[in-house]
Parts: C-alpha cells; structure tokens; sequence
C-alpha cells in the first residue's frame, strides 16, 4: 500500500509540480492513515476500504494522545487529512486502481473563524530593537523579521529564497508561492539594509560550510534555515521584547496586511501582494480592520 503511495506522490511532484511541504504533508498524512487501517482492519488493499471504515477513520482524528493526555484536533487538520484522502482515492479511481470511492461522501467539518493575532507597529518595532546584532545568528534572525514583515511572506517562501529572487536595485523580491505562483513584493528600506548588512557580512560565513545553492537564509551548518528554527527564534524574539501574545512566524505576514488596510491600501492590492488566489481569503483583514478602528472609537471617542 505504501508503495503506491510514493508512485502518487511522485506523479505529484513531477507532473502536478506541488511544492516539497505539500508532498511531505501529503506523505505524512497517508502513512498515517495506512498504519490506522491496518491495525485496526487488517487492510491490504485500498480496493476493500469502505466507506464507514472511512468515517470511523475522520472520527479517530478528532483526539490524540501524547504523553497520556489528551488533546483535540482541530477541525483545519482534520480537513487537511479529508482532502488528502479525496485526492488520493480520486487518483486512484483515474487509473483504475480502484471500483469505486470511499470518500465521495466524506464532510468537511466547519472551521471555526478565528480572528488571527496581529502586532502593532509598535511592538514589532520592540521586537526588532530588542534583537542583539553583535552575534552572527541575531543579524540572520533580524533580517528574517524584517524580511517576513516587510513582505508579507509566508514562511515556507522566506526559507525558498534565493539570491537569485532579490532585485535590490529596484526594491522588489521574486517570490515562488503556492502552486508555483510567482510574484513580485516591493521590500522597505528598512528591511532592505538588514538584508544587505546579513548579506555582506553573515551569509559568507554560514555558505563556505556546505554548497549553498544560492538559498538566501542558512543554519549554522550551511544549510537551508528550518521552520523550526524560525518559529523558536520568534518565540524567544517576542519574549525576550515583552510581547504577551502568542506569536509565530504567520504573526508578521497577518500584521503586514491588517497595517495596510489600515493605512488605507486597496483589497485588491493586499491580495495580490499576499499572493491568495481568492480574495475571500484576504477579506479577513478587513474585518481586522473594523476591529481595530472599533477598539480606536471605543478607547478615544467620549461615548465610545
């Protein structure tokens, strides 16, 4: 069963051209699966899943356990892991792998519309302020900031980039985002200098330890920067400036477009800048936007 898991998601890679992290959330997800069907049902072939096997499967996911706690999943996974198994089983059904689909009558669970954290100018400023630039690896981190912010990237095309993305003479990025949607973002000069300064003075250093190939942000050991490492050095970026919110790397891409509504930037604009190829995505923001001119009202306005 695996095996004709990695023939999909190579025809995935290659044909449909996904990027590397739908591929391994994809891998993930079916491995995970397989192992579920053939503990509990004794599975050998997709061709005798069921449908409630299916549904009993989707139910599974609602709880998991670690370190003998239990903790709820949240309906955005779950659906990820239906539309995973969709996709899969339809590819199986195309090459007639399969009679029939099992997933045809799976139901997304409704996700709950969560308002995302957003920071103010004022502590991003804090935040980047806060950053020591006497060690090699604060000065990759405050241009990683900066970078994220500035751009409105999100972080699987902050860790993409390339040397060969940046046009800093015309202050615009080359961005490859989802489904290899490329676009253009002007960068500030602010996020622009610390570009420059972790450029000319750090990336050397981090590429003459392995071939590079070209990849703009490095490990200590030469190689392209990891999410995790982004997301710990914003965790402790934050603290260590104060900040009480929960904070990721997502943070400064939700706070990059909620400041230029908010500035009185066009929609349309926002949009494409973020790279959403629907705008229904980027209309959170203007929601946003109310909140806060609400919270403004309320706090200066003598009835607010």
């Amino acid at each position: 069963m695996i095996n004709q898991v990695k023939i999909y998601l190579s025809y995935l890679q290659y044909e449909r051209k996904l990027s590397s992290n739908t591929i391994d959330s994809y891998l993930f997800d079916l491995k995970f699966f397989i192992e579920y069907m053939q503990d509990k049902y004794n599975t050998k072939t997709y061709d005798s899943i069921t449908a409630k096997q299916l549904r009993d499967y989707i139910k599974s996911l609602s709880m998991y356990t670690f370190n003998e706690i239990v903790f709820e999943r949240k309906n955005s996974s779950i659906n990820r892991s239906i539309s995973t198994l969709k996709s899969f089983f339809k590819y199986l059904i195309n090459n007639e792998l399969i009679k029939s689909d099992p997933s045809k009558d799976l139901i997304f669970p409704k996700k709950a519309k969560k308002i995302p954290v957003v920071l103010s100018v004022v502590e991003i400023n804090s935040i980047l302020d806060s950053i020591n630039i006497n060690k090699k690896n604060n000065i990759r981190d405050k241009a990683i900031i900066s970078i994220l912010y500035s751009c409105g990237l999100r972080v699987s095309e902050l860790i993409d980039l390339n040397l060969t993305n940046l046009f800093l003479d015309d202050d615009i990025i080359k961005i490859l985002g989802k489904g290899n949607k490329e676009r253009i973002v002007p960068i500030g000069p602010i996020a622009k200098k610390d570009l420059i300064y972790y450029i000319e003075n750090v990336r050397p250093f981090y590429a003459r330890k392995k071939n590079s190939r070209g990849i703009l942000f490095l490990s200590n050991r030469g190689l392209p920067i990891s999410r995790k490492t982004i997301w710990i050095t914003i965790k402790e970026t934050s603290m260590k400036a104060g900040i009480k919110k929960n904070i990721s790397p997502h943070t400064f891409r939700h706070s990059f477009a909620t400041h230029l509504l908010e500035g009185g930037a066009d929609l349309r604009v926002v949009q494409e800048l973020l790279g959403h190829s629907n705008i229904s995505t980027t209309q959170i923001y203007t929601h946003l936007d109310k909140t806060f001119l609400k919270e403004v009202h309320k706090e200066y306005h003598p009835r607010g």
